[in-house]
C-alpha cells in the first residue's frame, strides 16, 4: 500500500495551515499554539508499518511560520517485504521547523528503508529528531533483519550532508539501546549550541558534531522513556534558541561545500 501526505505552513501568528492532505492510514491533526509556534501531529492509523507499506510525507513551512510536527506515538516495523518511510521537508527564509517523527521500533525479520530529503533556504532553521528502538519488543532483541536509511540534507542549492547507511541486527551494540538523532540545520545550530551542549553533558555515550550550516547530535538510551525525556527537552531548547536566534536574513553559504543536486 502506498500512502500520501501533504502538510503546508504559511505565515501566520501562529502559522496558518495552507494545505492538509492525507490518504489513509497518515492524517495530520492540529495541535497547541503557543508563543508563535503552531504543534500540527502526524498520525499513523494502524498497529504499524506492514510489509511493501511505502508512507511518503512531505511538509513545507514558509512565510516566517514557526512550526513543530511531531508523531502521537512510535511506530512498529513488522516482518516482511521491506517497508518505506519517507519524508520530503522544504523550509523558507526566514521560517522554522522542528520535526519530530515516532521512534521506529523493528520487529523480528523486519526490513525496512527511513528516507530523509531535506532542503532548507538560507535564513530558515530546521532541527530533525529521529529515534530507533530495536529489541523493544518481547523476545524479540537483535532479530530485526535490517534497517537502512538515506538521508540527504541541503542548505540552498548546496548539499550539507548525504548519508545512506544499512545496519543489520549484529551491527546494533550489546543491550538493544535506544539511538536518537538529531539534525540541527541552518547557521542558527553552530551559532547557538547551548541547547545540545547541556543535553549531551550527561550522557556517558553521546557526540555531537558542528558541520558548516548545521550540527548532528548523536546519543544512546537504555530506554525509550530516558530516550524521550532526552527528545522532549531537546525540542523545547530549541524552540528556545530558534526564538533567539531566528533567521531574518539569509546569510552566506560556505564555499567549501559541494552544490546540491
Amino acid at each position: 500500500m502506498t500512502s500520501r501526505a501533504r502538510l503546508v505552513l504559511a505565515a501566520g501568528s501562529p502559522a496558518r495551515l495552507a494545505e492538509a492532505y492525507a490518504e489513509t492510514p497518515q492524517r495530520w491533526t492540529p495541535g497547541p499554539a503557543e508563543t508563535g509556534w503552531r504543534t500540527v501531529y502526524h498520525q499513523l492509523l494502524g498497529d504499524g508499518c506492514f510489509p511493501a507499506d511505502r508512507l511518503l510525507t512531505s511538509v513545507t513551512v514558509s512565510g516566517g511560520a514557526r512550526a513543530v510536527v511531531r508523531a502521537v506515538a512510535a511506530t512498529p516495523l513488522r516482518a516482511g517485504a521491506v517497508s518505506v518511510a519517507a519524508a520530503r521537508l522544504r523550509v523558507r527564509a526566514g521560517s522554522a521547523l522542528v520535526y519530530v517523527p515516532g521512534a521506529l521500533i523493528p520487529h523480528a525479520g523486519a526490513r525496512h528503508l527511513a528516507g530523509l530529503d531535506a532542503r532548507v533556504e538560507p535564513g530558515g532553521c530546521l532541527a530533525v529528531v529521529q529515534a530507533w528502538a530495536p529489541g523493544r519488543v518481547a523476545h524479540e532483541q537483535g532479530r530485526f533483519d535490517h534497517l537502512r536509511t538515506r538521508t540527504r540534507h541541503a542548505v540552498g542549492s548546496s548539499l550539507l550532508l548525504w548519508e545512506d547507511v544499512t545496519i543489520r541486527a549484529s551491527d546494533w551494540p550489546a543491550g538493544d539501546p535506544v539511538a536518537v538523532t538529531i539534525y540541527a540545520i541552518g547557521e542558527w545550530a553552530p551559532a547557538c549550541p547551548g541547547w545540545w551542549k547541556s543535553a549531551l553533558e550527561p550522557l556517558p555515550y553521546a557526540a555531537a558534531n558542528p558541520l558548516g550550516s548545521g550540527a548532528i547530535v548523536r546519543a544512546l538510551f537504555p530506554s525509550l522513556g530516558a530516550a524521550a525525556a532526552f527528545v522532549e527537552g531537546s525540542v523545547e531548547a530549541m524552540r528556545k534558541s530558534l526564538e533567539m536566534k531566528i533567521c531574518s536574513s539569509p546569510g552566506k553559504l560556505p564555499e567549501t561545500l559541494p552544490k546540491a543536486d
